[in-house]
């Protein structure tokens, strides 16, 4: 069992990496903890459009330059 959680853990760094060359992607609870903003908040942008958020399993993250 721990082989298989260490292979997704892999896994999901790699794709981060490259989703992120050149865009540093950030959990969407840090996020909302640095600029003072609530999930739902994202969650509306996202809804409405004005935000692209990734998913990575149960695991969201933005990229805080696209973030107006």
């Amino acid at each position: 069992m721990n082989n298989i959680e260490e292979s997704i853990r892999t896994i999901v760094v790699e794709e981060l990496a490259k989703l992120g060359a050149g865009n540093k992607m950030v959990p969407v609870a840090e996020f909302c903890r640095k600029h003072g903003i609530s999930r739902v908040t994202i969650w509306r942008a996202e809804k409405e459009g004005r935000l692209k958020v990734t998913r990575i399993g149960k695991k969201v993250f933005v990229n805080p330059n696209q973030f107006v």
